[in-house]
């Protein structure tokens, strides 16, 4: 999957702000602004699953891989009481993105994932804004973030910014399974220098 220099860059700002609001949650919980800057890794992640979809050679593939590591991570993301996490959000909003007639399952499905119906409204918002119907996305986008003030969440209206702006320069993407492994991965780091703290 080829990904563009903005996907690639959109990418990047989700694991560097993810990693900050796990550093925020895991070490540091009185410092808010660490979890404020996280709220903007989710609509980023949304972005890349719009442009994953779209762009993958082997929609299953793709989609077992969300799964795979959302299972994977189970025991770790339990601990915060998010059984079924981001990775299951995701892949039901992939899944509803890829065929139309999943959407009502998902629906009921992501109630029970982490975000919940939230990151599934979310989600679609972020699919408008990918589509290029840039007006209409930000509307839905920030209306869908006013009904999380004055909590944490609707700091996630930040993420626009990135969102929006264009990208003119080059950007190393990712490899294709060091975004999935990372998830896991950096949470047992982060857990285990808690536990020493």
């Amino acid at each position: 999957m080829a990904y563009n220099n903005k996907t690639a860059l959109i990418k990047w700002i989700a694991i560097l702000t993810m990693t900050i609001d796990h550093i925020g949650y895991y070490l540091f919980p009185s410092l808010l602004f660490l979890r404020v800057v996280g709220r903007i890794a989710f609509p980023c992640f949304l972005y890349t699953t719009v442009k994953g979809v779209r762009e993958t050679r082997d929609f299953r593939k793709y989609l077992l891989r969300l799964v795979l590591t959302g299972v994977i991570s189970m025991p770790i993301t339990a601990q915060t009481g998010n059984v079924f996490n981001i990775l299951f959000t995701l892949a039901l909003f992939a899944l509803s993105i890829k065929d139309y007639r999943f959407i009502l399952p998902a629906i009921f499905l992501a109630q029970f994932t982490e975000y919940g119906l939230y990151g599934f409204l979310m989600g679609w918002t972020i699919y408008v804004l990918a589509e290029k119907q840039v007006g209409a996305g930000i509307v839905l986008f920030l209306l869908v973030n006013a009904l999380q003030f004055p909590s944490l969440q609707g700091f996630a209206a930040l993420a626009f910014i990135p969102l929006l702006l264009p990208v003119t320069f080059p950007v190393r993407p990712l490899p294709k399974w060091a975004g999935y492994a990372y998830y896991p991965i950096h949470q047992v780091v982060l857990i285990f220098i808690a536990r020493l703290m």
